[in-house]
C-alpha cells in the first residue's frame, strides 16, 4: 500500500528578484551578443538589439499573471527556443566569433578551455547554486507552463537525510526538461537531502549547458564518482534508461529501458543506499518524435555517446502544454549477505524486486493522470 503523498507545485519555489533577472539576462545573452559585436558594422546596437530580445519574454510574463492565452505561450516559445539552439550550439557560436575577432575571442576561448580542463567539480561535489535553480525566471515559467508537480511520500520526507538514497526515474523522455526544473524544487520538497543527479559526461564540455548542469547539482555519471558520491552522504538521481530510452521515445507509448539495466541496483546495494522508484507521467507525450535517419542516429549513439533525437513540440523545441507529475515510490530498502559485495545472484533478485515496486507505483497512480488505459513496457 502506496504511503500518504505531499504535492508540491511550481509555487513551492520564491519569486525571482530583479538581481537574479538582470544576472540571467547578462549571462543568457553574452554569447549572441558577442557574434554580434563581432560581426555587425554597428556592434554596440547589434548587442543592445539582442539584449532587449533576451530580456522580453520576462516582459511579457510574470509570476502572478494569467498564463492562459497565446501571450504565455508566446513567451515561453520565444525564450526556450532561444536558450536550446543559443546553449546546444554554443561551441559552433564561439568557433564564429574567434573567426570574425580572434585578437579578443580567441584568448577568451582559451582561458575558458584552459578552466574547465583544471576546474573539474563535477568529479567531486558539484557547484550548486540553490539561488538560480530555485528562483530564476524560466525556470519559473518552464514549471507553471508543465504544471509540473513532485509528489513525495511521507516516507521518504521522514527518513534521515544522511541515510542517502538512490532516486531513479523513468522514462527519460525526449529533453527529461522535467529534470532541471525538479533540482529547485527537491530543496523544498526534501529539505536537508543532498541531491546529485548523473549526467553524462560530454554535457560539461559544452559551454553553458556545462554551467546549467553544474548548478542544477550534476555530477559526471561515471561509476566511481557515484559511489564517491554516495560514500560522503549524498543522494543520487539517476535515469537509467538513458540515451536508449531518450532516442526511442513515442509519444503515448510508456516504455521504458530497464530489463538490463543494473548498474544502478548494484551501485545501491554496494553503498547500502536504498532505492526509490520515480515515474514522470506525461513526459512521453510532450513531443512529437521524427524517425528519420535513425540508422546513423543510432550509429552515433552507440559508437560516440551522442544521442541526437529529432522531434518538435508546441513551438519549436518548447513542449506541448501538457502536465508532468513526478511520483516517488516508498524507498526500497535491501541487504547483501556481505555488506557492500553483493553477488550477482543478490544484484538479480533486487533488480527483480526494483522492477516489481515501479511497476505498482505505476499501476497504483496512472489512473489519477488520466493514463489509466496505457499499460508500463519495460524492454
Amino acid at each position: 500500500m502506496q504511503s500518504k503523498m505531499r504535492i508540491f507545485g511550481a509555487d513551492c519555489c520564491k519569486p525571482c528578484p530583479i538581481s537574479l533577472h538582470v544576472v540571467a539576462v547578462a549571462w543568457v545573452s553574452c554569447l549572441p551578443a558577442a557574434c554580434c559585436f563581432a560581426a555587425s558594422s554597428r556592434p554596440v546596437v547589434a548587442a543592445a538589439v539582442c539584449f532587449a530580445v533576451i530580456a522580453s519574454p520576462r516582459l511579457m510574463w510574470q509570476r502572478g499573471v494569467s498564463t492562459a492565452g497565446v501571450r504565455f505561450h508566446t513567451a515561453m516559445g520565444l525564450y526556450w527556443n532561444y536558450v536550446y539552439g543559443n546553449f546546444f550550439l554554443s561551441p559552433l557560436l564561439i568557433l564564429g566569433c574567434c573567426y570574425q575577432a580572434p585578437w579578443l575571442f580567441m584568448p577568451m576561448a582559451a582561458l575558458y578551455a584552459v578552466s574547465v580542463r583544471l576546474s573539474r567539480p563535477e568529479l567531486g561535489d558539484g557547484r550548486p547554486w540553490r539561488w538560480f535553480a530555485e528562483r530564476e525566471w524560466g525556470y519559473h515559467a518552464f514549471r507553471t507552463f508543465l504544471s509540473l508537480r513532485l509528489h513525495v511520500p511521507e516516507t521518504l520526507r521522514d527518513r534521515p537525510s544522511e541515510q542517502p538514497v538512490v532516486f531513479a526515474v523513468h522514462p527519460h523522455g525526449v529533453a527529461s526538461d522535467y529534470r532541471v526544473l525538479m533540482d529547485g524544487m527537491l530543496y523544498e520538497a526534501l529539505p536537508g537531502r543532498s541531491i546529485f543527479t548523473l549526467a553524462a559526461s560530454i554535457l560539461f564540455y559544452i559551454p553553458f549547458v556545462r554551467e546549467l548542469c553544474l548548478w542544477t547539482r550534476c555530477i559526471d555519471a561515471s561509476r566511481s564518482v557515484a559511489a564517491r558520491a554516495l560514500k560522503r552522504g549524498h543522494s543520487l538521481m539517476v535515469i537509467p534508461g538513458g540515451e536508449l530510452e531518450q532516442i526511442r521515445t513515442k509519444m503515448g507509448r510508456e516504455e521504458v529501458t530497464l530489463s538490463t539495466r543494473t548498474g544502478f541496483v548494484r551501485l545501491a546495494l554496494q553503498s547500502g543506499a536504498a532505492l526509490v522508484p520515480c515515474y514522470a507521467f506525461g513526459c512521453v507525450d510532450l513531443y512529437t518524435t521524427f524517425s528519420a535517419l535513425a540508422s546513423p542516429r543510432e550509429w552515433l549513439r552507440k559508437r560516440l555517446g551522442i544521442c541526437i533525437p529529432l522531434y518538435w513540440g508546441s513551438i519549436g523545441v518548447l513542449p506541448k502544454q501538457l502536465p508532468v507529475d513526478v511520483v516517488m515510490g516508498d524507498p526500497v530498502d535491501f541487504s547483501c549477505a556481505k555488506h557492500g559485495d553483493p553477488t550477482a545472484e543478490e544484484v538479480v533478485l533486487a533488480h527483480a524486486e526494483y522492477i516489481a515496486a515501479l511497476r505498482c507505483l505505476f499501476d497504483t497512480n496512472k489512473d489519477k493522470f488520466g493514463y489509466g488505459d496505457r499499460e508500463l513496457i519495460i524492454v
